[in-house]
């Protein structure tokens, strides 16, 4: 799935070389802070905390090779997770980075303040705007007295308040199946835009099923932009990304310090095998994120994935979790979608038949992260500054947020289309457990969102861009249902 990116990063006040290219920053005027290129880190005055997490990150690879592409989605999630700017009154500037901003603690990460599909698609009215933090809302959610629901929390002074709680009422999976929480509460799924896709999305009225017709009937597809590795003549450097990400509700049980956390209406609450409430507001912490990301070399998009480092074990360690402890003599976590005891527990890797079915789902991961990537060069223990070994992202990953609960996530892997290769992939499978749960040893990014099109005879493959909303939020509006995006 993936390419996997020279780590050699020199982002300069001038240029950006990786690999021996020069790329020319952007001038002054073209530096928009969102976009988080380079040009924005050098007027900033910031300096990468390591060769993996940085403020900022390239529009694009310079060229495909097998080591780029987990390293670009390195850097994708590193910067999009930078802390997001905040005004006098404390409340998040959407899509803005704080570049001065300390990586401690906890904070709203610039992703969070990008446009949610239920923000952007919303039947008859248009979407809202880029500077709105704001979510539609249900009735049943919009009469909650917020003061009162975050009292009842004990760790609520390390939730972000920067924004008006997010909307999370998807909880069924692409696969039309639900996830269960140790407490057999559904895990709730958001699809995100950048500022490039909402724009892309909005000047062309896509949002509109008359619209979004009337433009495939003129132009026969979508395009979302594309990213560059050298800023156009005409356009912008940065590309379309669109991320979906899985939230669990947290109880009193789950470490808080361990979860990137947000606050977030919750719509149906499903607790112990019932609804029993319309809307509720709780603590939630993300337990996956997907990050695909559209450049001129990443033309089918580039599909990188991150999980929770305690999401699920592998099959290698299972043994070890029934023991209690690894072969070193470390810990065996208490893993969040597994547990050792069986009695009255779901089969493994086996969906419940419905999302208030109340039985804790337990689920095997079927790889480790990088499980493809071969060693580049002699593998170490320890991981030098540029090593471009699969681990070592991560270990940067992790060094670099050492002082935040993002310390705890980790890239599972990256999926992309070899050029010339007749449609072949790196991997062939990839997917992530908090979303490609009960397909793990089939899923393929790529090649499941290639049939996003319209519901239409005849209708050709990647129609709508690779991306599901189109059809299900727009076309498909008038009949409402769960699944993918």
């Amino acid at each position: 799935m993936i390419n996997r990116i020279s780590r050699r990063l020199l982002i300069t006040a001038v240029s950006v070389c990786l690999g021996g290219g020069a790329v020319q920053a952007q001038s002054a005027s073209e530096c928009d802070p969102i976009d988080q290129l380079a040009c924005s880190c050098k007027t900033a005055a910031v300096k990468p905390v390591n060769n993996t997490v940085n403020a900022c990150f390239i529009g694009d690879v310079n060229t495909i090779t097998a080591n780029q592409a987990d390293g670009f989605t390195a850097k994708i999630f590193a910067a999009i997770n930078w802390p997001v700017k905040l005004d006098e009154n404390g409340k998040a500037m959407p899509g803005v980075p704080d570049y001065q901003a300390k990586l401690d603690g906890s904070w709203t990460a610039v992703w969070e303040t990008w446009k949610s599909t239920n923000q952007i698609f919303r039947g008859d009215q248009p979407p809202l705007p880029w500077d709105s933090t704001a979510y539609p809302l249900p009735a049943a959610c919009a009469e909650l007295d917020l003061e009162a629901a975050m009292a009842s929390v004990p760790y609520a002074a390390d939730i972000p308040m920067t924004m008006q709680p997010r909307l999370l009422d998807e909880y069924l999976n692409p696969e039309g199946r639900a996830l269960l929480d140790r407490n057999g509460v559904p895990v709730r799924y958001d699809v995100i835009f950048n500022k490039q896709a909402y724009d892309y999305t909005v000047e062309n009225k896509l949002f509109d099923a008359r619209g979004l017709e009337g433009f495939l009937h003129k132009n026969g597809k979508l395009s979302m932009p594309k990213g560059f590795w050298i800023a156009p003549a005409n356009g912008k450097q940065r590309g379309a990304i669109v991320l979906k990400s899985s939230w669990m509700v947290l109880d009193a049980k789950h470490d808080p310090m361990r979860f990137h956390k947000a606050w977030a209406y919750i719509t149906p609450l499903v607790e112990n095998g019932k609804v029993t409430h319309d809307c509720a507001l709780r603590p939630v912490g993300l337990v996956g994120l997907h990050v695909i990301y559209k450049t001129d070399q990443f033309k089918k998009w580039g599909w990188g994935t991150f999980e929770h480092d305690t999401v699920a074990p592998t099959w290698a360690e299972v043994g070890d979790t029934a023991a209690g402890v690894y072969a070193d003599g470390a810990s065996v976590p208490q893993w969040l979608f597994y547990s050792r005891d069986q009695d009255g527990a779901a089969k493994l890797n086996t969906p419940p038949k419905h999302a208030a079915a109340g039985i804790p789902s337990r689920v095997v991961a079927f790889y480790p992260p990088g499980y493809y990537a071969e060693p580049i060069g002699v593998a170490v223990k320890e991981c030098s500054a540029y090593d471009q070994n699969f681990r070592c992202i991560n270990a940067r990953l992790k060094s670099g947020f050492a002082n935040s609960p993002l310390r705890n996530y980790r890239l599972h892997g990256t999926q992309w289309e070899l050029l010339d290769s007749n449609g072949r992939l790196l991997p062939e499978i990839l997917g992530n457990a908090t979303m490609e749960t009960y397909t793990q040893n089939t899923s393929s990014c790529q090649s499941c969102h290639s049939f996003a099109r319209p519901d239409q005879p005849g209708a050709a493959r990647e129609t709508l861009d690779f991306i599901f909303s189109f059809n299900r939020d727009v076309l498909q509006r008038s009949s409402p249902v769960q699944g993918n995006k």
